[in-house]
């Protein structure tokens, strides 16, 4: 049986011709499409709102860092609560991180994973844009994968999912255990669900005039004592962010013999690159109280 098509013969002109112009059509139709070139994915981040142990922190913004529609790690600064447009290389995966930051100091970063955390269709934006919500457990989640990262590691093949969710359910301030850390211990396959335990803490006295901001976004802010301040701390080292200084606070395991530096934040700089933090005279505390 003769399967040609009637009156025309296998590879005539005229059937080539279609072919060939195919290839243009699509290259057309892709640039014209409203859901943007192929292989890339328009995003908009939605950025946190700080939490209320920040308050007193004036001035914070945003930096945030990803890689971008050509592979290279790009970064902006862009407020709390707003709102960021960037494009990335559609389902290729990477951590997301937007770090607070105050003068010469950044603080505990939001952030999120993509693609794992989108949220959906972008709500007034061009058809084919997603929206991602940064959070603060996301920005532990981050942070971790992006030590892998760097690490030359694949990321997504380990279950950060599941660490976000045991971070959230043991322990109050994930950040006890420092996210790279936690990104070591699953490398090394050693991490297990009960690295995150609550540690006892210590009232510890901070002096004045504050008021001061813990450098994680779950921690409480230290209580008002009269002139001074009181926070509760776990033994090792604590930072918080006042009015031009920094606190480094440090407590022993039995709570006792904790002291404090006050370091001088550099307000010269609009954002975080090459900011300085200089040394001012140091501060003494007495033991902590149990």
């Amino acid at each position: 049986m003769d399967h040609s098509w009637k009156g025309e013969r296998r590879g005539s002109p005229r059937r080539l011709i279609p072919l060939l112009a195919a290839p243009l059509l699509l290259v057309a139709c892709d640039s014209l499409s409203p859901f943007g070139a192929a292989g890339i994915h328009r995003l908009v981040l939605a950025l946190p709102v700080p939490p209320a142990s920040w308050t007193a922190l004036a001035g914070l913004r945003f930096r945030l860092s990803w890689r971008g529609a050509s592979g290279e790690r790009e970064e902006a600064v862009a407020d709390p609560g707003a709102e960021r447009e960037i494009s990335v290389q559609r389902g290729r995966f990477q951590a997301i991180l937007a770090e607070p930051f105050l003068g010469g100091r950044c603080l505990r970063p939001a952030g999120a994973l993509y693609p794992q955390n989108i949220a959906g269709p972008a709500f007034g934006a061009p058809i084919g844009t997603d929206r991602l919500v940064l959070d603060w457990l996301g920005g532990y989640v981050a942070t971790a994968a992006r030590a892998l990262e760097e690490a030359d590691l694949d990321a997504a093949a380990f279950n950060l999912a599941r660490l976000g969710d045991e971070a959230r359910t043991r322990v109050t301030d994930p950040w006890l255990l420092p996210a790279r850390e936690a990104a070591a211990r699953l490398a090394a396959g050693t991490f297990r669900a009960d690295s995150f335990r609550e540690p006892p803490r210590f009232a510890v006295s901070l002096p004045g005039p504050g008021p001061w901001a813990p450098e994680s976004p779950f921690a409480a802010a230290p209580d008002a004592d009269g002139e001074a301040w009181t926070a509760r701390l776990p033994s090792g080292s604590s930072f918080f962010l006042g009015q031009g200084l920094d606190l480094l606070v440090s407590v022993d395991e039995s709570g006792a013999g904790s002291w404090v530096r006050l370091f001088q934040q550099s307000r010269s700089l609009s954002g975080p690159q090459g900011s300085q933090i200089r040394r001012a005279p140091r501060g003494a505390l007495g033991p902590a109280r149990p």
